[in-house]
């Protein structure tokens, strides 16, 4: 086998125990309050509120009931709430409610420390090279 297939073979092991290790950590931040999806689709709505489930769904690149079941979630836990289109009865609008704005904030900020403390053993010219690397391959 040659050295370059056995260091993308490493490669690949790096990235899959990397992932696991963010979803896990990130999991652990959130506790039971919200799931990654749900994370992504508040966001989503935190930037540009209201938002139709088509617009999600293509945003996000997943499917319509996807998306429609990530805010069956978010309507549970209070964090989003639907309403109907005021130029278009037959539309009906996602939008972020207070809780969710609260909710986004207080996570958002824990996932940016998560993110910091994760790099800090990193120079600054080194979280710029390996941000282009990834961007070259991504």
């Amino acid at each position: 086998m040659s050295d370059r297939l056995e260091m993308s073979l490493e490669l690949e092991q790096v990235f899959r125990h990397i992932l696991r290790d963010l979803r896990r950590d990130l999991a652990e931040i959130w506790g039971d309050r919200i799931n990654g999806a749900e994370f992504g689709v508040l966001k989503q709505l935190e930037q540009k509120s209201p938002q139709i489930v088509t617009a999600l769904a293509q945003e996000f690149n997943v499917s319509v009931s996807h998306i429609t079941h990530v805010a069956d979630q978010l309507e549970k836990k209070n964090l989003a709430y639907r309403k109907r289109s005021k130029l278009d009865k037959r539309v009906v609008e996602l939008h972020i409610s207070e809780l969710g704005k609260k909710t986004i904030e207080e996570l958002s900020y824990k996932k940016s420390e998560y993110f910091r403390r994760k790099f800090e053993k990193l120079t600054t010219e080194e979280i710029e090279t390996l941000l282009t690397l990834l961007q070259k391959i991504s």
